[in-house]
């Protein structure tokens, strides 16, 4: 492309990959809890090996490359469709297609039956360069084909009502580690919480599952000043509840830690702990 090309696809990056997690449903943590709670995702963590479940596709699954998500509010889609006709004009990419929902606009490229597949023309998005070096899609991904989402209707977290409902679990393809099928995973989480009297719900966002439980109104907790900011007070019994059993978020099967600094200079890691988020309405 020529030097014009170049600056005229610069001006219409407004956020690359690491936007994309944004784009998932959370809008924050209100509360937590420390601990560990039943029944766990831990069946759904892949294998040291890279061989466990995730390594287990069903002949519905297909797979594409995620390219750049647009999120100006004003102009995304038109972004994307810029970014699609040049691609294509110019250095004749075929495949490229732009989906445009919840505010933000996604350039994909390809269809593929297997992640594995898909990877000669994720390598190629990577390596492009414009004349002055510049990497446009140098956080391309792998990543399930958009569409119908995997799993029942009514277990939709946007169908449930209430306000809020408590993070329990993320899911997040990982293709270091062969773990493909997050929104398959998910939805089985659902049904494992389900069989076990949990009122389990999912939302599939565009890299990321996530898994709550419940729904549960504004009048459930309530802020409150505290000596080191400020804190939630949870009012609903059932919630309480849910905390105590599910008081750490588990991301992949597994919990995280999140490293704080003391007072004196030393680190400590904190499991990272479940919390409530807003139920998508849109």
């Amino acid at each position: 492309m020529k030097d014009d090309r170049d600056d005229g696809m610069r001006r219409v990056i407004l956020t690359v990959l690491a936007g994309a997690m944004i784009l998932g449903g959370c809008d924050g943590n209100l509360f937590a809890r420390r601990g560990s709670g039943k029944p766990t995702a831990a069946s759904q963590r892949p294998a040291a090996d890279g061989a466990g479940t995730g390594n287990t596709q069903s002949a519905e699954d297909l797979y594409t490359v995620l390219m750049i998500v647009m999120t100006d509010p004003g102009t995304h889609g038109a972004d994307a469709q810029r970014y699609r006709r040049i691609l294509t004009e110019k250095l004749a990419w075929k495949g490229l297609f732009v989906i445009s929902k919840g505010g933000h606009s996604e350039l994909y490229w390809g269809r593929y039956r297997t992640s594995a597949a898909a990877q000669k023309t994720l390598a190629k998005a990577k390596a492009y360069r414009t004349q002055n070096g510049m990497a446009l899609f140098s956080r391309a991904m792998v990543v399930p084909l958009p569409g119908k989402d995997i799993g029942p209707e009514q277990w939709k977290l946007r169908n449930a009502a209430g306000e809020y409902s408590l993070l329990v679990a993320v899911f997040k393809d990982d293709q270091e580690r062969n773990y493909i099928g997050r929104r398959r995973f998910a939805v089985e989480y659902c049904r494992r919480l389900r069989a076990n009297r949990y009122q389990g719900y999912y939302l599939h966002g565009t890299v990321v599952s996530h898994v709550t439980i419940g729904a549960f109104g504004a009048k459930s907790f309530r802020r409150r000043k505290g000596p080191g900011g400020p804190e939630i007070e949870i009012l609903d019994p059932q919630l309480k509840k849910l905390r105590k059993d599910f008081p750490q978020l588990a991301v992949n099967g597994s919990g995280v830690n999140v490293i704080y600094p003391t007072s004196t200079g030393k680190r400590v890691r904190v499991p990272r702990k479940t919390y409530l988020i807003r139920i998508p309405k849109d």
